[in-house]
């Protein structure tokens, strides 16, 4: 919800309680900042700071309301709260921004250089003059406003608009169909946000008051009244139920409530995150290693292209910490951190470290990783008299050791490899096997390393652009059977080191056949696809070619055939083959159920992801083709993936809904 007026653009996310306000405090005492997000959810931020609590918020550049009607009384609200400009913003996926609001007039202005605007039927048609990779013509979003034909007092030139709505909002109001945008909620004294919600026979109003009152309070009724007697002179009068909220609980009061450490590290190692995603954080010394494992799974300030200040200060002051009493605790401790410093590794120089604050990391990042090293042979050295159920979390803790190792300056990566590799070899000697952590870890580390590696020259790129689609595809297909060698295979692959880290991993027995030390037994299937990456990296055309020879001989699975395909379409982009674009669609549909399946073809056995770069190249053939539609339909489906995004998307679905403050249900 917040951005940098000068810096970064920033997202904050999730409900409104004392995490976002202190968040939010932080950001604008840190820099300068413009407040961008939807009009109620804006109010939700400014009635939060209203109540009592700590200081204010001081003075942010300006608030920009957009995605919904913004009504005067939230203009009222949002100007008292934030003592800045009030800007309204106009605009829709399809054509961006196409309108702002003047400060002199409070109109909006529609972008008449950049897109042809008509009214027909009410409804906005909208031709865009500067989209040349996909015209818009008399293009029809489903908005409905009214073009202002007097100019406006500010001067400007061009037209202005008042938005009513969406077409589908349209209300029955006494015998006339009305949309939000014809009502102009005004502001009542003591009354800081309202929300009015249309029924056939009757109406819901949802109130918070400037002072939390019982509904049953008589000044609250008084303070009510004008509000209620202006509801009766615009929509009738009919019985109005009221809905009194008060502030939102403060999130670190909800926190007394936590479970203890061994219940929290249980469900993070077996089971379904979101469990205790959804749960108030544990209670004792786990409970800062649960908050900065949050924060790197579904943060709350999202920065694009590496960590928010308050992530890498924590980080900072647990590298820093004490080893916790508990071996459990410490081990847990050790591998959060070790992602964390794995991401600090990946981040973009100058860009994503300590996003929205300045804050000096300590230590190079590859020095805080050997420290890490250091605190895992005590953990381990002090947990050797524990019995083994106390030597929690296992084996899988040895893919967190591997994992900063793919994100590491190529020159540290291979200094650090082998003694990593012996390392784990001492402490486990039996079967080293992923939990759910593992995997969580894996889905950010590989993200990362495959975004650092494309900033490098790499000689797959930009045939198999994006690499992090590849990488976390061989994510999801070795899941159940990961093991080191995969590990090396990646680190072999994001640093262009070919034969270096595998190599490593076979002299010191991680990698020998049968991979003993990893609890799976290697088929022929998986040291064919191997051998094909790796001759794919040594750029040979000839173990190229036998590889995959021996992948489809020993496919023995649907799923496997696909990978087969997969592969051969890579070495085709490497290689730069002819890409015949009619072929590869039909393999696409038949093999991998991709843009649709022909009758009689199989389901979709293989993960879209990883068929981005293919995707992305069949594009501008199919448009030489004349096939406009499938383009767009590989387009589409070759959407990067990218866990920053991933993130805010799924947090905003849950917490950041529109909510317009005038709408109608004909639920009765």
């Amino acid at each position: 919800m917040a951005s940098s007026a000068s810096g970064p653009r920033i997202s904050l996310v999730g409900a409104i309680d004392g995490d976002f306000l202190a968040q939010l405090r932080q950001q604008v005492e840190a820099q300068p900042l413009i407040l961008r997000g939807y009009p109620s959810r804006l109010c939700e931020v400014a009635v939060a700071l209203h109540h009592p609590g700590p200081a204010p918020l001081g003075p942010v550049r300006a608030v920009i309301a957009t995605g919904e009607c913004l009504f005067e009384s939230q203009r009222s609200l949002l100007q008292q709260t934030f003592k800045a400009p009030i800007i309204n913003e106009y605009g829709s996926q399809e054509s961006g921004i196409s309108g702002l609001s003047c400060p002199e007039a409070g109109r909006l202005h529609l972008d008449g250089d950049r897109c042809f605007y008509e009214i027909i039927n009410g409804r906005l048609v909208t031709t865009d003059l500067h989209n040349l990779a996909m015209p818009l013509v008399r293009y029809c979003g489903g908005d409905v406003l009214r073009l202002l034909t007097d100019p406006c007092p500010c001067g400007r030139p061009g037209p202005t608009a008042v938005v009513l709505g969406r077409e589908e909002e349209a209300m029955p109001v006494q015998g006339e169909q009305r949309w939000p945008g014809e009502f102009d909620l005004p502001s009542f004294p003591d009354i800081l946000s309202y929300q009015l919600q249309l029924y056939p026979d009757h109406r819901r109003l949802w109130l918070q008051p400037a002072m939390v009152l019982d509904p049953a309070d008589p000044q609250l009724q008084a303070q009510v009244q004008p509000l209620q007697a202006w509801l009766t002179d615009c929509f009738g009068p009919q019985p109005t139920q009221l809905l009194v909220e008060t502030p939102q609980s403060n999130a670190w009061a909800s926190r007394l409530q936590g479970s203890d450490s061994e219940t929290w590290l249980g469900r993070v190692t077996g089971g379904a995150w979101s469990d205790w995603l959804s749960q108030p954080l544990p209670l004792g010394e786990a409970q800062d290693v649960a908050a900065l494992l949050q924060q790197l799974v579904a943060p709350r300030l999202i920065a694009l292209g590496g960590l928010p200040a308050q992530t890498v200060a924590l980080t900072t002051k647990l590298l820093a910490s004490a080893p916790a009493l508990a071996p459990a605790v410490e081990a847990m401790k050790i591998r959060v951190l070790l992602w964390a410093v794995g991401l600090l590794a990946g981040a973009e120089p100058g860009v994503g470290v300590g996003v929205g604050m300045d804050i000096d990391f300590p230590q190079p990042v590859h020095q805080q990783y050997q420290a890490l090293l250091e605190r895992f042979q005590l953990w381990r050295a002090g947990s050797a008299s524990f019995p083994s159920s106390a030597r929690f979390p296992g084996s899988a803790m040895a893919f967190d050791l591997m994992a900063p190792l793919l994100t590491l300056e190529t020159q540290f990566a291979e200094m650090l490899w082998q003694p990593v590799q012996a390392l784990i070899q001492q402490t486990w000697s039996g079967p080293v096997k992923a939990d759910a952590f593992s995997f969580h870890h894996y889905l950010a580390i590989l993200d990362q390393a495959g975004w650092k590696a494309q900033r490098r020259s790499h000689p797959w790129l930009p045939a198999l652009r994006p690499l992090p689609a590849m990488l976390l595809g061989d994510l999801f297909q070795v899941a159940p059977r990961l093991d080191l060698f995969h590990v090396a295979l990646w680190a072999e692959i994001v640093h262009h080191r070919p034969g270096r880290f595998v190599g490593s991993t076979t002299d010191v027995g991680l990698g020998k056949p049968g991979f003993e030390q990893t609890g799976f037994e290697q088929t022929g299937f998986d040291r064919a696809w191997q051998g094909h990456r790796q001759a794919l990296l040594r750029r040979d055309q000839t173990a190229v070619a036998e590889c995959l020879s021996q992948c489809f001989d020993q496919a023995e699975s649907a799923a496997e055939t696909a990978q087969c395909w997969l592969e051969r379409a890579y070495g085709s982009l490497v290689f730069e083959a002819e890409i015949d674009p009619l072929a590869w669609l039909n393999i696409l549909r038949d093999q991998v159920g991709l843009l649709g399946t022909r009758p009689g073809s199989s389901s979709a056995v293989s993960n879209p992801l990883p068929w981005l770069p293919l995707l992305t190249v069949l594009a501008p053939k199919l448009i030489e083709r004349g096939e406009p539609e499938l383009a767009y339909a590989c387009l589409f489906a070759a959407a990067p993936p990218h866990r920053h995004q991933s993130n805010f998307d799924r947090q905003t679905q849950a917490a950041n809904g529109k909510q317009s403050a005038l709408s109608w249900n004909r639920e009765p």
